[in-house]
């Protein structure tokens, strides 16, 4: 208990000696000049990169310790190498993150790397180029070396840790099949160069031998790869047992686990919220069980009791599980410790010697590696190995693992008929579920008329009605609304696809319908055709089936004033254009959403103008809930339009910090003159509403999560919890 509290207390006080340079005033609120020097450049696609960059100054104030921030580049000339040291203005801002159930934690992942701020650079004013290193002449080598051959993205990521050249694609198979670890270097790769180093080593008879030579191979692959966090964590273990083993001392296995992770936080206690962290030392954990307690010595059965103890950590961090993991794994393991990595390293421990013999390995692997990638993908791509789980799937399958270890508390067997109860109860379980066909409508330019709820084109189950809810989704600069019934679902807009390859889609959407059990959309609505709405709308139509596409689709039914159409016990009403476009702000598709009590009006980025035309129409635009037209902008949301829409709740869908100051001030002044509630996307998060009666719901009333999600507040507020939106 008293390791324990020293703990807690260490790590806030190197947390209050880490973070104490964000309390310089206004960092967030204006640019900087910052100085520091180049720790790591991720080269990304379209010439954007990355630059992780331990800061020296800050407006000519040294700073101590120092931060480091993460900077992404936007410069016309080549992004800044590492070691090089830099000065440049740069707008920070605090570790954030997009918060949609089953959405990526940049936030945690940023700190974990003791990553404290963020910004970007489109420039330097100064640059100093360092003179480079014995390891980047080496990596520049072999890049260019391995420039001409197919498999050089594979080639670079098991050499130098360079994965930056791995397509989209790549990293699904590597997820789909569960073999990413393979291409990450780091405990496995570690430890199989010291077993080549070692084994070498005792054939000459001498312990030292074996240990200098296992160590110092394990510390060469590590400085290639350049020392990255999974490689210092495997690197620190090894080197202890080494010692041990020198030393001719037997340490158990769990003791040498609990020094190093002891070591390892002593030295940074924010690895506690990497996640790479816990995988690294329950993986080890999980092997130490494998081999002890499950009897696991042959390879096999090492894997398999591996596979077995780290499922439930798999599930609930990656939301599903790969069904052909074990077996592939059973066979790229021995293939890569026995043939592949050492033919690398061969290769490697080549190249200044005998570059030619050295090229001719690096030839041999490609020819290895481009049919074996190959297989992989094509295997991927026609099982679909990997199995995404909602949220109810993701209980059962952990309350299956759980009974076994019912079998081994005194007197807890009854546990396992409690189990078995619970699982029969939930529903799908015993019966199969059946997906109705569907089919895309013809693009047919007439309205709709209303029809009552018997005649409507879907199949209901038996039983009452599901309540409807409202999920307005965090997607940065954008729009996504999710509104659904029980699992019918219409989805209102996507949100926006980078250039980088990150899109909503993958990163919010897609992750929030198998959270709920959704695969198939009744409507899919495109408001216009601006990038932040309808960025994803190809590709979420090539993913998912959808009934019924409505906005701006080459092969849907475009948006016009006056279509009406029943969903269930709810009304859809097509309020706006009156012609259809959808090129234009001006052109979105307003959709008002009732079920005769309580309504939703989605009104996309319609201005000024379009609102004053909605309401010379006359129809009816009252909602208890408004999304605020154009994010919050000023030309949007006047007097007479919220006054018609006299809403209780209005949510601005803005970015956190964006450029364009989205919700205004004086829309927001509007709304509070009305006494309307209203919620900002980029600071609260998913916003989720249920319909309860005569009123909606909150769920999630504020931005939950630990302390480093309200980092700046808790700086600028004295830690005192943020005021509400006024």
């Amino acid at each position: 208990m008293a390791c324990l509290l020293f703990g807690l207390v260490w790590a806030l006080c190197y947390s209050h000696w880490q973070l104490g340079w964000l309390q310089a005033p206004d960092l967030f609120q204006r640019s900087q000049l910052v100085a520091g020097t180049v720790e790591r450049v991720q080269h990304r696609e379209m010439g954007a990169s990355r630059l992780i960059v331990s800061l020296k100054s800050l407006n000519g104030q040294v700073l101590s310790p120092h931060p480091r921030v993460l900077l992404s580049w936007y410069g016309q000339d080549d992004a800044p190498a590492v070691g090089d040291n830099i000065q440049s203005i740069s707008r920070l801002q605090p570790p954030h993150s997009l918060l949609n159930p089953g959405s990526f934690n940049s936030a945690r992942w940023l700190l974990g790397q003791g990553i404290t701020a963020r910004g970007y650079l489109t420039g330097t004013l100064g640059h100093q180029a360092a003179d480079a290193s014995h390891r980047t002449r080496l990596a520049r080598h072999i890049d260019a070396m391995t420039a001409d051959l197919p498999a050089r993205r594979w080639l670079l990521a098991l050499s130098v840790g360079d994965r930056s050249g791995l397509q989209q694609a790549d990293w699904v198979m590597l997820r789909g099949l569960g073999v990413s670890h393979l291409f990450a270097i780091s405990g496995l790769h570690i430890g199989l160069v010291a077993g080549l180093g070692l084994l070498a080593g005792r054939l000459s008879g001498s312990r030292l031998l074996a240990v200098m030579l296992a160590g110092g191979l394990a510390l060469g692959y590590a400085w290639l790869a350049g020392f990255s966090l999974p490689t210092q964590r495997a690197l620190l273990m090894l080197l202890l047992w080494l010692g041990l083993f020198c030393w001719a001392r037997f340490w158990s296995g769990r003791r040498l686990l609990l020094l190093t992770m002891t070591l390892l936080l002593a030295v940074m206690p924010w690895l506690a919220l990497d996640l790479g962290f816990w995988l690294s030392v329950l993986a080890v954990a999980a092997l130490l069980a494998s081999a002890g307690w499950l009897g696991g010595h042959g390879l096999w059965r090492l894997q398999l009791g591996l596979s077995l103890l780290l499922l439930p950590l798999i599930i609930l961090l990656f939301g599903g599980i790969s069904w052909l993991s074990l077996p592939v794994n059973l066979l790229l393991i021995p293939l890569f410790s026995l043939l592949l990595i050492p033919l690398l390293l061969l290769a490697c421990l080549l190249l200044l010697p005998a570059p030619g013999l050295a090229m001719a390995v690096l030839v041999l692997l490609n020819g290895l590696f481009e049919p074996l990638m190959a297989g992989l993908h094509w295997l991927n791509d026609s099982l679909s190995p990997w199995q995404a789980l909602s949220g109810r799937a993701q209980g059962l399958w952990l309350l299956l693992f759980m009974q076994p270890l019912a079998l081994l508390l005194p007197r807890a067997r009854w546990l396992l008929a409690l189990a078995m109860y619970l699982l029969l109860l939930q529903p799908g379980v015993l019966k199969p579920v059946v997906h109705e066909p569907f089919a895309h409508e013809p693009l047919v330019h007439k309205p709709i008329v209303h029809k009552p709820i018997a005649h409507e084109p879907f199949v209901h189950e038996p039983g009452p009605e599901p309540r409807w809810e409202v999920r307005i989704l965090d997607v940065g600069q954008g729009l996504s609304v999710l509104v659904t019934q029980g699992r019918r679902a219409l989805l209102y807009d996507t949100g926006d696809r980078f250039d980088s390859g990150f899109n909503m889609a993958d990163g919010v959407i897609l992750p929030l319908l198998t959270r709920l059990g959704i695969d198939e959309l009744d409507y899919l609505v495109i408001s216009h055709d601006d990038r932040d709405h309808s960025g994803n709308r190809e590709y979420l139509a090539a993913t998912l089936p959808i009934r019924f596409r409505r906005g701006v689709w080459p092969d849907g039914l475009h948006c016009r004033a006056g279509q009406t159409e029943a969903w269930g016990p709810l009304t859809l009403r097509m309020l706006w254009p009156v012609t259809p476009s959808g090129h234009r702000n001006n052109d979105s598709c307003v959709l008002h959403i009732g079920d005769g009590t309580l309504s939703l009006l989605l009104t996309g980025d319609i201005e000024a103008e379009a609102e004053r035309g909605l309401l010379a129409t006359g129809q009816p635009v009252a909602a208890q809930l408004l999304l605020s037209p154009h994010h919050g902008s000023r030309s949007s949301s006047s007097e007479a339009f919220n006054r018609a829409v006299a809403p209780d709740w209005v949510v601005h869908t803005a970015g956190f910090a964006n450029r364009w100051g989205f919700p205004s001030a004086e829309v927001v002044a509007r709304f509070n003159r009305q006494g309307v509630t209203q919620l900002i996307t980029g600071e609260h998060g998913m916003v989720h509403l249920v319909a309860d009666g005569h009123r909606w719901r909150l769920l999630q009333p504020r931005r939950p999560g630990p302390w480093y999600q309200r980092l700046n507040a808790w700086l600028t507020t004295g830690g005192r919890p943020p005021k509400p939106l006024e």
